[in-house]
């Protein structure tokens, strides 16, 4: 991403012209727009009121949801960097590093505390397929459903109860 400075007079109000016929306005804007989307329309699940998207920057939603983690930070075995795990009791986030900042890739839940859109840890597949509709794969232990870049997975003990979700980022943001 870039920035870009003006030295208009505050009273100017007439847009300043940039390759293309843009104004820089509207070059911002749509830069804006574009970080924005790189996170609207994904998976995302919710903690007491804290909305955890997938590809999101790490830092803000952590600190919204507190300090009660683990934190442990090791080399990634996927990618050349590190990997970061905050491991709360109801569900762990892990995440990477790209340009000096965390992100999310992946977040595991593990009980009934976490909102996942309508569905919770001990519930049925029946029950996440009545919100989710039809899964994007089955397998004998579980169901997944892809939608923009990210996966979220409804995984069982075998007999359609569901012992965690997984949410994954599949994009490299």
């Amino acid at each position: 991403m870039f920035s870009m400075t003006s030295c208009a007079r505050s009273n100017d109000t007439t847009p300043e012209r940039i390759s293309g016929g843009q104004t820089k306005i509207a070059a911002s804007e749509a830069s804006a727009a574009s970080d924005k989307s790189k996170t609207e329309d994904r998976f995302y699940l919710t903690y007491n009121g804290v909305k955890i998207v997938l590809g999101a920057e790490t830092a803000p939603i952590v600190k919204a949801i507190g300090k009660e983690y683990v934190y442990t930070e090791n080399p990634s075995c996927a990618y050349v960097g590190i990997d970061y795990t905050y491991d709360y009791k109801s569900f762990i986030i892990y995440a990477q590093s790209k340009d000096g900042k965390e992100f999310i890739n992946t977040v595991e839940v593990r009980d009934n505390t976490v909102d996942c859109g309508g569905v919770k840890v001990g519930q049925t597949l029946d029950d996440a397929q009545k919100v989710y509709g039809t899964p994007s794969s089955t397998a004998d232990y579980g169901i997944s459903y892809v939608k923009n870049g990210t996966e979220l997975q409804f995984i069982t003990d075998g007999s359609g109860k569901i012992i965690y979700i997984l949410y994954t980022n599949e994009t490299k943001d």
